[in-house]
């Protein structure tokens, strides 16, 4: 074989070869393309986002797949991949704003999602009002976004007039469940809208440990089957762990209560809740000592947990010589429940009547500062400034956070605002 017979053939099977890599990984793509269509049916986004950024990596070309995909992230609430995919399609368009709609709408139906929702409501709701073909996309994300700033009431409102149109929507079942849990309304309302979203779909995970979460109050038994049927499921789970361990604690099975709590303390040890099922496990069994240590562990990990902080109470009323400090711990104890109540009355009642008061945005803000939650309170206190810019008790706040960590110049920058 001549040297140039053998480089020519050598050619075709380099062809050849590439021609099947390139199908090869075309074929892997349109699988995972495939597989988002039933995912997306059945509401599953975060499976159906998976799939779609690995599609996405093949076909990086395509402006329609980067916004399906970022349409997919933002319903799956991942924020910063759907801002990503967005500003990749907007680039293969040619980078103009309003290259299509499709891309405008979905850029306003990501910052009403994600909490900016007084800059682009107005624009949504005529959608709504017009009756347009994705007006049910859009009574979705308002109604994540009015539940991220606490406007409850609007939130159901956009729930209920989803569920008129699709009475299936899984996602609207469970959404709807949520936010009366986060608005403190009746909880058979919220088991009725779990039972019917699992009714639909026995693989939604999430209802079935908000609905086993719910019964642990008053039906331990029930919530304990759901909670084993989740841990076969995700035998990782440290909340489905945390569920189970509260169950068998609540049911006096102690022992198997105990291993499952540990199991969770080994993944997450700062967990304030099962640093306090352990302490009152402790409690009951008399071990004072252990009690208090794990209660104390607990407020440190979540100083807003007012179960922590009356058991605390309760040990230090039970030692000699520590009855100044017990009364002392149930004063905080109540303070405790009075912010509670306070944020409960904010999000169920003022905000949805006065959405554009950013003194609520402020007490909000400094209730998250206050118990160990700094970025959610500084993002709430941004807020309030959006509203009103010169908002005095916003600016003093964070100076004084930014002081206090040492981020001066952030610090300085709301001094200057002060008058």
């Amino acid at each position: 074989m001549t040297l140039r017979r053998f480089c020519f053939r050598l050619g075709w099977l380099v062809l050849i070869g590439l021609a099947l890599i390139a199908a090869g990984t075309n074929l892997w793509a349109w699988h995972h393309y495939r597989q988002t269509d039933r995912l997306q049916e059945r509401y599953h986004f975060s499976q159906a986002y998976a799939h779609y950024a690995q599609a996405v990596q093949v076909w990086r070309w395509s402006a329609a797949l980067h916004l399906k995909t970022a349409r997919t992230a933002r319903r799956a609430g991942l924020y910063p991949e759907a801002e990503h995919h967005l500003a990749e399609c907007q680039r293969l368009q040619g980078g103009a704003e309003d290259a299509s709609l499709p891309l405008a709408l979905e850029r306003l139906l990501l910052l009403a999602q994600s909490g900016d929702i007084a800059e682009v409501e107005g624009v949504l709701w005529q959608y709504v009002e017009q009756n347009k073909p994705q007006t049910p996309l859009v009574l979705e994300a308002l109604a994540r976004g009015y539940a991220r700033v606490l406007r409850l009431s609007l939130a159901m409102n956009c729930l209920r007039r989803l569920l008129e149109r699709e009475p299936n929507n899984v996602e609207a079942l469970v959404t709807a469940g949520k936010i009366i849990e986060q608005g403190g309304g009746e909880m058979e309302d919220a088991l009725k809208y779990y039972r019917l979203a699992l009714e639909l779909d026995a693989e939604r995970d999430d209802a079935r440990l908000n609905l086993a979460q719910i019964l642990l109050r008053d039906r331990p038994e029930e919530a304990r089957a759901h909670f084993e049927y989740l841990l076969a499921r995700q035998p990782d789970n440290a909340a489905v762990m945390l569920g189970l361990g509260q169950a068998q604690r609540i049911l006096n099975e102690t022992d198997r209560a105990c291993q499952l709590l540990e199991a969770v303390l080994a993944k997450e040890p700062e967990n304030a809740q099962a640093l306090t099922e352990l302490g009152r496990i402790a409690l009951q069994a008399g071990k004072i000592t252990e009690a208090e240590k794990l209660f104390r562990n607990a407020i440190a990990s979540d100083p807003a947990n007012r179960d922590a902080h009356y058991r605390l109470y309760q040990c230090l009323a039970q030692q000699p010589g520590k009855e100044p400090e017990a009364a002392q711990q149930i004063a905080a104890c109540e303070r405790v429940e009075a912010d509670l109540a306070r944020l409960g009355t904010i999000a169920s009642k003022e905000m949805s009547r006065t959405p554009n008061d950013p003194q609520l945005y402020y007490e909000v803000g400094m209730f998250y500062l206050r118990y160990g939650k700094p970025d959610v309170g500084v993002r709430w206190l941004y807020r309030a400034l959006k509203l009103n810019p010169a908002h005095q008790p916003s600016h003093q706040a964070l100076a004084d956070y930014f002081q206090r960590i040492g981020e001066r110049e952030k610090a300085e920058q709301h001094r200057l605002q002060l008058r």
